[in-house]
């Protein structure tokens, strides 16, 4: 389940990696940053990205 909090911090973060395309890293390598961006700003925010072990 994903909150609202987490969902908003995600959005905002791809949003903003995908506003730098051609800027900071080539074109093509998007996904790559956007998914990137969301987790640097998921720990910023304070949460903590980890596997499960039951799964």
């Amino acid at each position: 389940m994903v909150t609202n909090e987490v969902y908003i911090i995600v959005r905002d973060a791809i949003k903003a990696a995908s506003l730098q395309s051609g800027k900071l890293y080539e074109e093509g390598q998007e996904s790559h940053y956007q998914a990137l961006a969301a987790v640097m700003a998921l720990r910023q925010a304070g949460y903590e990205v980890t596997k499960r072990l039951d799964n």
